[in-house]
C-alpha cells in the first residue's frame, strides 16, 4: 500500500519573509525620526541619478570618470550660482510687482467674468444666470493687496534674513551636493554592495537590475529637468517680447508645470490667463499661443530627442501613477509618479512574474510517494 507524503512547511522561507517584514517596519519607524537625514539622502540621490547620464556621455567621449564628474559638477555649480544671484532676485522683484498690482488683476478678471455672463445671457436666455453671481469684488481689493503684499513680498525677506531657515537650507543643500558627489564617484562600489545582498548565483541578475534602475531614473530625471528648463525659458523670453509684465514668474511656473504630466500645463495656462488680465486681450492671446505651441514642441521634438524612449508605462498606467502619486505625496508624487510606476514594473518583472510563473507552470512537479509496508 502507498500513501502520499505531505510536503512539510518550509519554515526557513517563513522565517526569512518574517524577518524581511520586520526589517522594513523598523526601517520605516527609524526613517520617521530622521527626516532631515532622509531629505539629504533623497536630494543627493536625485542629483546623482540626474547627473549620471551626463557623466556617462562624457565617459563615452573617452574622458576619464573623475574628470567627467568634475566637469558636470562645475557646470551644476555655475547654474546654481546664476539662479541664486540673478534669477531669485528678479523673481522676488516680479513677485512684489505682482502683489502691488493685485487690485487691477482682480478687476481685470472680474471684467472677463461679467463679459462672459453677458454673452451667455444673450445667447442662452434660458440659462438663468443670476446677476453678480461671480462677484470677485466681495474678496476686497484692499484686503487682497495687503495680504499679497505682506505674504509674497515678505517671502524673500523671511528666507534671506531668518538665520535658522537660511542655515538649514545651506546645510541640506551643501550636504546633498557632497553626498551626490560621493554617490557618483563610488557608484560601482555601491552597486557591488547592493549585489552582495543577494545569493552568489543571483548577483549577476542583481547587477543588471541596479543598472536598469539607474538608467531609468537617470534618464528620466535629467531629461525632464532639461526639457522643463528649455520650455520654461522659451516661454519666459517670448512672453517678455510680447509685453507680458511677469515673464520670469510665468517661466518658472511653466517649467514646474511641464514636469507634471497630463495636468501641469493646463493649470499653468489657467494661471497665465489670470496673470494676463491687466495686460489686455492681445497679450493674453499671445501668451496662451506661446505656451500651447511650446508645450507641443517639447512633447513632439524635445522629449524624443532628449529623453529617448518612454519609461515603458501604458497611458492608463501613466494617468493612474500621476493621480495616485499626487494624492499620496502631493507635488513630488505628481512629478515622480511615472518613474515610480516604471520601477514597480521592473521589480515585478524581476521578482513577481517569475514567482507567479513558477506557481502556474503548465507541468508541475509530480508529487513524491514512498511505499509503506
Amino acid at each position: 500500500m502507498q500513501t502520499t507524503v505531505k510536503t512539510a512547511v518550509n519554515w526557513r522561507k517563513v522565517v526569512f519573509i518574517g524577518g524581511v517584514i520586520l526589517v522594513v517596519l523598523f526601517a520605516l519607524w527609524f526613517a520617521e525620526r530622521i527626516p532631515r537625514t532622509i531629505t539629504i539622502f533623497a536630494i543627493a540621490a536625485f542629483i546623482a541619478f540626474g547627473l549620471q547620464p551626463l557623466v556617462a556621455k562624457l565617459e563615452a567621449r573617452r574622458i576619464g570618470r573623475p574628470y567627467a564628474i568634475a566637469i558636470v559638477f562645475t557646470a551644476l555649480l555655475l547654474i546654481i550660482a546664476v539662479g541664486i544671484f540673478l534669477v531669485v532676485p528678479s523673481a522676488i522683484a516680479q513677485t512684489q510687482t505682482l502683489a502691488s498690482n493685485a487690485p487691477s488683476l482682480l478687476a481685470g478678471t472680474q471684467s472677463w467674468i461679467v463679459a462672459a455672463e453677458n454673452w451667455t445671457r444673450s445667447h442662452f436666455p434660458s440659462a438663468n444666470i443670476p446677476a453678480g453671481g461671480f462677484d470677485l469684488s466681495s474678496l476686497g481689493g484692499a484686503k487682497l493687496q495687503s495680504l499679497a503684499t505682506s505674504s509674497l513680498s515678505g517671502l524673500g525677506g523671511v528666507v534671506l534674513t531668518t538665520g535658522y531657515v537660511l542655515a538649514n537650507i545651506l546645510f541640506i543643500g551643501f550636504s546633498a551636493l557632497v553626498l551626490s558627489l560621493f554617490f557618483l564617484s563610488n557608484d560601482r562600489e555601491i552597486g557591488e554592495t547592493f549585489s552582495a545582498l543577494f545569493p552568489e548565483r543571483k548577483r549577476g541578475t542583481a547587477r543588471k537590475l541596479a543598472g536598469e534602475i539607474t538608467a531609468l531614473f537617470g534618464g528620466y530625471i535629467s531629461g525632464q529637468v532639461i526639457v522643463s528648463a528649455i520650455t520654461g525659458t522659451v516661454v519666459a523670453v517670448l512672453s517678455a517680447l510680447v509685453g507680458f509684465k511677469f515673464p520670469l514668474i510665468l517661466g518658472i511656473i511653466t517649467a514646474v508645470a511641464y514636469a507634471i504630466p497630463i495636468f501641469g500645463m493646463l493649470v499653468a495656462q489657467l494661471i497665465a490667463l489670470i496673470l494676463c488680465a491687466p495686460s489686455g486681450p492681445w497679450v493674453l492671446i499671445w501668451v496662451q499661443v506661446i505656451m500651447f505651441v511650446m508645450a507641443r514642441i517639447s512633447d513632439n521634438i524635445l522629449v524624443p530627442k532628449i529623453m529617448g524612449d518612454s519609461v515603458g508605462v501604458s497611458p492608463i498606467g501613466v494617468m493612474f501613477a500621476v493621480l495616485a502619486g499626487g494624492e499620496l505625496f502631493g507635488l513630488p508624487g505628481l512629478v515622480l509618479g511615472i518613474p515610480a510606476a516604471a520601477l514597480i514594473k521592473i521589480l515585478w518583472r524581476y521578482f513577481g512574474a517569475p514567482y507567479i510563473h513558477a506557481q502556474l507552470d503548465d507541468e508541475p512537479a509530480k508529487p513524491q510517494h514512498r511505499a509503506v509496508r
